[in-house]
């Protein structure tokens, strides 16, 4: 069954399928050159992370001092530090406006960072709607959905595959992959 594209639920400059990121789903999107770097913390490699997400995500008082280099999310769920450089600047889980949907202690955990959809409420609507794609469990939770992942999700990608993945792994029911 072919499904609409799940980024069709926002404008192209701030949907992860824009001019910037033509397939938000696919392997295309990782950067297989990029400098891998361990977490300071954990030593766990890390997700490299744009300046511009970092610093949307940091709390007000901290926004000056996202400077312009490669950022690393830390992907180690027991680990305190969300964001790290290669120069060890940190920013801890607690510097951010927003819980890391993958770390243990996360509450809410959001599935849909740009929506503001948690974990929860995909669930609830897929067993209680039986919708099964991705932009109907964001059309029956939200209405229009937004894509705005570089600004609200601590990866800066699309969360759909999260989203998937969680409603999936709770629920007989299976929502189709994006079509991005």
């Amino acid at each position: 069954m072919d499904q609409p594209s799940c980024c069709d639920c926002g404008p192209a400059e701030d949907s992860c399928c824009g001019p910037t990121n033509s397939n938000c789903c696919g392997p295309e999107t990782i950067d297989l050159n990029k400098k891998k770097h361990a977490c300071p913390v954990y030593g766990t490699i890390g997700e490299s992370v744009e300046s511009v997400t970092v610093r949307h995500l940091v709390k007000e008082k901290l926004m000056s001092s996202v400077v312009d280099v490669d950022h690393w999310l830390c992907l180690d769920e027991d680990c305190d530090v969300a964001y790290y450089t290669e120069t060890e600047a940190m920013f801890r889980k607690e510097d951010l406006k927003v819980p890391i949907w993958f770390k243990r202690d996360a509450d809410p955990k959001y599935a849909c960072y740009c929506n503001v959809i948690t974990e929860e409420q995909v669930i609830e609507t897929v067993v209680n709607t039986g919708v099964d794609s991705m932009k109907d469990v964001i059309a029956v939770i939200k209405g229009k959905g937004r894509s705005r992942r570089r600004v609200r999700n601590p990866a800066g990608k699309c969360c759909t595959k999260v989203l998937t993945l969680k409603a999936h792994a709770h629920t007989a029911t299976s929502l189709h992959s994006c079509k991005c």
